[in-house]
């Protein structure tokens, strides 16, 4: 057997576990060759004895042996202890850098970006000249949205090392981040030319082609990365990039690749904490009792919801379907669906990572995320024609709001919505800032309502003082009231924001929508529109249009387009 643990490498190495090698011969002989069987261990994946035998060094070992156990626990999943050990690793070796950059990337895995920017401005401040601090210390401020500091890290790095393509690559991200397409092409593909089989390089320019919609170079770029060995993460993360590439080309066998959303492998992808049998391809539905439990964001949970008619009809009179949802669907989907049991699915956060349970499931023969019958429900286009409402809100509630609707006056009444609630990071720029509405406000003809959930009374005043008025509809939580979100909808005679739970919501009720989409779309698979709805236009990005030009676009089609 390799031992995991040997020799001091040349440079500082990536790995936490080369750097502990790296210095194994500051500890005794016998402390020595228990952390190279701790590592041996580890490469095994026999967690228990690597901690055991890592422990026994202890206190000859001392920070070392904290490190591995650090690791150790890491790797098991056990994140918060693994926190632990590394942090009384740092108090017995304060100055031992390599000590805090453990720390700093257990922050950052957990959830924790500004304490794991605190730690590697420490590490930089001691070790100014190291390539690999700067990059990660850069990474986590982008990550942040310090987009300035993070570029001023890399413009001082590239000082010392004009060549290095992360460097390159990083510099592309952030430009990416703060909605410079152009420039961030350009870094990009420097570099590539650098570094043309990198596999992080490839992915990051996979998803810089996304950005600008050219769909089939990034579906390269990830097929390149594929075809360079990457590690399990990496591979993961490379598979979803090109699920997003091949679903915009319009081609749905990039639901095989979809399922790395869910991979393990992707310290963001969600859990799932449900007993018994995971259902497969391989178990027919016909007769079987089955749990199907919602994913992704809230918009996915319903448009993954125009499945579950399909489902029904393949379960047969013998199946039996229990569908799990974010609870303020539950009253929605149990009116759309009563052949089905609908409860409320429950999420948490554990060591940096969500899990969802089904409290209220029953007995059930198989489980499976909703989106894993992707591929035998919605496999080719043809299975989305004839596409039909099928959210029916309560119809009390719909005819309330026509009357509250009526006493606006004359006007064709529009609700209208322009951002997620959701808008740190990259996610900022995929929605059109609120100033770039003020075409569509404007006219004419045209009454307003306000459907943006969150904090929307700056924006609101602003309108205002433009003598635009959106009107509030009174007593309404659009966050929590979902319920009374879809009635209103129904009731308005068009709906218009970007791809949010609250335009899917109208469009699942059949209300006549209108989605503003960025970059990569996706959900249109490829198509003018929204397949998974009846009655949906799309307003898709068309090359480098800015944000104001394509809202013009928007407002000449109010002012053109009778309303069906």
């Amino acid at each position: 057997m390799t031992a995991a643990l040997k020799t001091r490498p040349a440079v500082r190495p990536a790995s936490p576990l080369q750097r502990i090698a790296a210095r194994l011969d500051e500890v005794p002989a016998a402390a020595r060759k228990r952390l190279i069987a701790a590592g041996d261990a580890l490469a095994d994946g026999d967690f228990a004895r690597a901690e055991s035998l890592a422990a026994a060094t202890l206190p000859e070992g001392a920070s070392l042996a904290l490190r591995l156990i650090g690791l150790v626990r890491e790797r098991a999943g056990a994140l918060p202890q693994a926190f632990e050990a590394l942090r009384e690793a740092h108090l017995k070796a304060p100055a031992d850098p390599d000590g805090v950059r453990d720390l700093a990337r257990l922050a950052r895995r957990m959830g924790q970006p500004a304490l794991a920017a605190d730690l590697l401005a420490r590490v930089r401040a001691a070790c100014p000249g190291d390539l690999a601090d700067a990059q990660d210390l850069a990474a986590v401020l982008r990550d942040l949205d310090r987009c300035a500091e993070a570029l001023a890290i890399v413009r001082e790095a590239m000082t010392d090392a004009p060549e290095a393509p992360h460097l390159w690559s990083l510099l592309g991200s952030i430009a990416a981040q703060k909605g410079d397409d152009a420039d961030a092409r350009i870094f990009h593909d420097e570099a590539l030319r650098l570094a043309p089989r990198d596999v992080p390089i490839l992915a990051n320019a996979a998803l810089a082609r996304l950005d600008v919609g050219d769909a089939g170079a990034a579906k390269a770029a990830c097929d390149a990365a594929l075809a360079a060995g990457p590690t399990p993460p990496q591979a993961a993360a490379v598979r979803l990039a090109r699920a997003t590439a091949r679903l915009c080309l319009g081609d749905l066998g990039g639901w095989d690749d979809y399922a790395a959303r869910l991979a393990p492998e992707r310290r963001e992808a969600l859990a799932f904490d449900i007993p018994g049998t995971r259902w497969t391809p391989a178990a027919p539905l016909r007769g079987l009792g089955l749990l199907l439990v919602g994913e992704q964001g809230l918009g996915d949970e319903v448009m993954f919801g125009s499945m579950i008619g399909d489902v029904l009809s393949a379960l047969g009179p013998a199946g039996r379907l229990t569908l799990a949802v974010e609870p303020r669907l539950v009253p929605l989907l149990a009116r759309a669906w009563p052949a089905a049991q609908v409860v409320s699915h429950a999420t948490t956060s554990l060591a940096g990572r969500l899990r969802r349970t089904v409290p209220d499931a029953g007995p059930v023969q198989a489980w499976a995320p909703i989106g894993d019958l992707l591929p035998l429900l919605r496999g080719t286009l043809d299975r989305f024609e004839g596409a039909k409402a099928f959210l029916e809100p309560d119809p009390a509630r719909v005819e309330y709001w026509r009357g509250w609707l009526s006493s606006l006056g004359p006007g064709r009444k529009i609700g209208i919505l322009w951002r997620s609630g959701l808008m740190a990071g990259l996610r900022s720029r995929r929605f059109a800032p609120f100033a770039a509405w003020t075409p569509v406000l404007a006219a004419p003809g045209a009454v307003f309502v306000n459907l943006q959930y969150g904090d929307a009374g700056p924006d609101l005043a602003r309108a205002q003082a433009q003598g635009l008025t959106i009107h509030r509809p009174p007593g309404l939580d659009l966050m929590q009231d979902l319920e009374g979100v879809a009635a209103l909808c129904r009731a308005l005679d068009l709906v218009i924001g970007p791809p949010t739970a609250t335009t899917n919501l109208a469009a699942a009720t059949g209300a006549e929508t209108w989605i503003v989409s960025a970059n990569p779309n996706w959900p249109a698979l490829g198509t003018a529109g929204y397949p998974w709805y009846p009655a949906v236009k799309a307003f898709q990005p068309d090359g480098a249009k800015a944000w104001p030009a394509r809202l013009e676009e928007v407002a000449r089609a109010l002012t053109q387009t009778p309303l069906s």
